[in-house]
């Protein structure tokens, strides 16, 4: 019994970890394509039902449609990303079906023409395999202090 115990502890663990850097390069594409405006890439990181999300601006929590339309609705075509995503840390909540991730995303941006070079967020994600595939759920963004947020 002892033995069928820690072999399943030793897989939960392996799978964990193979989970935990499968959404470390999720979210690192996630905001790659988001630089790069490949919108449909970074549309395929949400869950198919839309993601609940809560902006650095300080906004209501609002849903998202996941599609490109939605997305890029109040985008202006000047609009420039330079975000990384950095020091992530991932909490399997269970192994292949939901996880929580936890970062500081920093930067630069011009959105709507104001321009910002010292942008530091922290962000907690909600995270679903869908698919089998890891995507976003829901994003929460809140300014460090002495980081500016997006505009409005």
């Amino acid at each position: 019994m002892r033995n069928i115990i820690l072999t399943l502890t030793i897989a939960s663990a392996v799978l964990s970890a193979g989970d935990v850097s499968d959404i470390e390069d999720m979210i690192k594409n996630h905001w790659k394509n988001q630089n790069e405006k490949n919108w449909d890439a970074y549309v395929s990181s949400l869950h198919s039902g839309g993601t609940m999300n809560g902006d650095s601006n300080g906004s209501f929590w609002y849903r998202m449609e996941a599609t490109v339309s939605a997305v890029t609705a109040n985008q202006s075509p000047d609009n420039e990303f330079n975000f990384t995503p950095r020091y992530i840390e991932v909490d399997v909540l269970e192994p292949g079906k939901y996880a929580v991730a936890y970062y500081y995303l920093v930067g630069s941006y011009t959105i709507g023409g104001i321009s910002k070079n010292d942008y530091r967020t922290r962000v907690c994600m909600v995270l679903v395999n869908e698919r089998g595939s890891w995507k976003v759920k829901s994003g929460s963004y809140t300014p460090l202090h002495s980081g500016s947020g997006i505009p409005d």
